[in-house]
């Protein structure tokens, strides 16, 4: 046994595997190893993770907030209901081929960023609309898609503005309300110490100038420098107060009277005024400082030029109050075609005239002289 034993290890196989050269490291597979690494990077840089905006939400109070800011921007630009329709995906306004979009846009984008919103997105449709995203930080909230229709017409409305009580000094409100950019009427008293200097500039900007004749009020003190007009008054004198008016304010167009409560409520004296004014070729602005006052009446029944002052914009010094007349301005302008409003050269009225104006001319306001809406 043992020697059968010794045989069998004696013819045991021995396997010898073969052995795997060891490569050495060359450039190419050092740079491979290099590529490798820089792709596994750029991939944790540029590709998003899971919190990437588009996987974030935005609370359904949040959003009706943004609606309603959306919303109130489009009821200032007259768009109404009958102009939206909704869908799955969007809402649909239709809009007339005049529509100021760039003027909305603008005013729509600072209304959202009181709120911290914001338009997401902005550009043009295949066929020829405008693709809208409304939202916040980067997250689109409602889609709105503006497709003009022929069949709509913009409502805008002319508008003047007047401003009175020129001619006490030229300081910087003056020079301020003199070099705005809109067709403003500058109506100036005459005989004060920058009455002439005030309108010969006005004209220079393209300001049309009035005379602000003094008239007499009801219960306020009044000074008579040789221009004011009273109840009683010879028609003579009257007459030619008015035409020493004009004398000295010779780039005046019109007249409008400067308190006169108690003056155009005088059908006597009113009848004079107008008279003179047609002779002179002059058209006549009803300040309506008192309710009861008849001058535009008689100046409709004596065929004179006319119209009246629908509303003080600045009656309190008070900057909301004021702001909110210049809304009211618009609204009016788009009712009824046209109004005239008077203010006067004061800190808080300028200040809202610089910042409105430009808003209710992109929302379709059209501002104008006061001759061209005397009829």
């Amino acid at each position: 046994m043992r020697r059968q034993h010794r045989q069998l290890e004696q013819k045991r196989i021995t396997i010898h595997w073969p052995t795997i050269p060891r490569l050495k490291p060359g450039p190419i597979l050092l740079a491979l190893l290099v590529l490798a690494i820089l792709l596994l990077v750029l991939n944790f840089i540029l590709v998003p993770h899971s919190s990437a905006p588009e996987s974030r939400r935005v609370s359904q109070a949040r959003t009706n907030e943004i609606n309603l800011a959306v919303n109130d921007v489009l009821d200032q630009f007259d768009i109404h209901e009958q102009q939206i329709a909704v869908n799955d995906s969007s809402v649909i306004i239709r809009i007339a081929n005049d529509f100021p979009f760039f003027g909305f846009y603008a005013m729509l984008r600072e209304t959202l960023a009181e709120i911290n919103a914001e338009i997401v997105d902005c550009h043009k449709t295949e066929s020829g609309g405008v693709l809208m995203s409304i939202g916040e930080k980067g997250i689109s909230v409602e889609r709105y898609v503006f497709i003009k229709s022929s069949r709509l017409s913009r409502p805008g409305g002319r508008v003047a503005i007047i401003i009175d009580d020129l001619g006490y000094s030229f300081n910087p409100l003056v020079r301020e309300l003199l070099t705005m950019d809109v067709p403003l009427t500058i109506s100036i008293i005459p005989g004060l110490k920058e009455s002439g200097k005030i309108a010969d500039i006005a004209l220079l900007h393209n300001k049309e100038v009035l005379v602000h004749l003094p008239m007499e009020p009801l219960y306020e003190k009044y000074d008579d420098a040789g221009y004011t007009l009273v109840v009683g008054q010879d028609p003579g004198i009257t007459s030619l107060r008015i035409r020493q008016a004009f004398a000295q304010l010779p780039q005046a167009v019109g007249l409008n009277n400067h308190q006169g409560s108690r003056a155009t409520a005088d059908e006597k004296l009113m009848r004079t005024v107008m008279a003179t004014l047609g002779d002179m070729g002059k058209f006549f602005i009803d300040s309506r400082t008192n309710s009861k006052s008849i001058a535009y009446h008689i100046a409709r029944q004596m065929n004179l030029k006319c119209n009246y002052n629908n509303f003080f914009l600045d009656s309190r010094d008070e900057d909301e109050f004021i702001a909110d007349q210049l809304d009211l301005l618009a609204q009016r302008a788009r009712k009824t075609g046209e109004v005239i409003v008077i203010g006067h050269p004061r800190r808080r009225t300028i200040k809202a005239l610089r910042e409105m104006l430009p808003k209710l001319q992109a929302m379709g306001v059209t501002f104008v002289h006061v001759s061209e809406l005397v009829h």
